[in-house]
């Protein structure tokens, strides 16, 4: 079977697997673990291990199983959010995997209070290379400087590691206003998005 919260593709074996998990789980417990997994995907932190730790033991579960099972609830919350699948579908998709009603009707919930929050985040994590932190001229001596045919300038990037390179070009001077402009229209096409 095709399933549209999971971009209309076949569900994953060890997804099966943790449905069976999650059932095992009273509503009330599931939908607490499923607030613990969607605020630690917006604020981009750790899962508290303790709260799933807690989790775990009250509903007799072990520590592996409930891993699991937040790894099944964020792919069922980012997913879908993906996809673009509203409440309605997802619950009733999940009760066609075996999860109770109780269950995907806790999801869809959640899934409804965070929906906005999580696709930002998904956009915000998207497509992300390399930022520019800032360009400089790098200027040497005033007789140089004024007689070279070129301008020397230092590109600083930030990584997605957060560390941050510097890249020098030379660009003819005729050609600097060129790339100024070319620049300026880039930003306009990229802020109307």
């Amino acid at each position: 079977m095709r399933f549209r919260f999971l971009g209309d593709g076949d569900c994953p074996d060890w997804f099966l697997a943790e449905i069976n998990t999650l059932s095992r789980m009273t509503s009330i417990k599931m939908k607490l673990l499923g607030q613990l997994v969607v605020k630690s995907f917006i604020n981009d932190g750790e899962l508290d291990e303790d709260k799933i730790k807690k989790l775990a033991q009250d509903t007799k579960l072990e520590f592996l199983d409930a891993k699991a099972a937040v790894m099944a609830l964020e792919l069922m919350l980012t997913s879908s959010a993906r996809y673009g699948v509203n409440a309605t579908d997802l619950c009733n998709e999940l009760q066609q995997l075996g999860l109770p009603r109780e269950h995907g009707v806790a999801i869809g919930r959640l899934y409804t209070d965070y929906y906005s929050r999580i696709l930002d985040c998904l956009t915000a994590r998207s497509l992300r290379l390399n930022r520019l932190s800032s360009v400089e001229i790098i200027s040497g001596e005033k007789k140089e400087r004024d007689s070279s045919p070129f301008i020397k300038l230092s590109l600083k990037l930030k990584k997605l590691d957060d560390t941050e390179s510097n890249v020098f070009i030379n660009v003819a001077r005729e050609n600097i206003f060129v790339l100024l402009e070319e620049m300026k229209k880039a930003r306009a096409i990229m802020n109307d998005f």
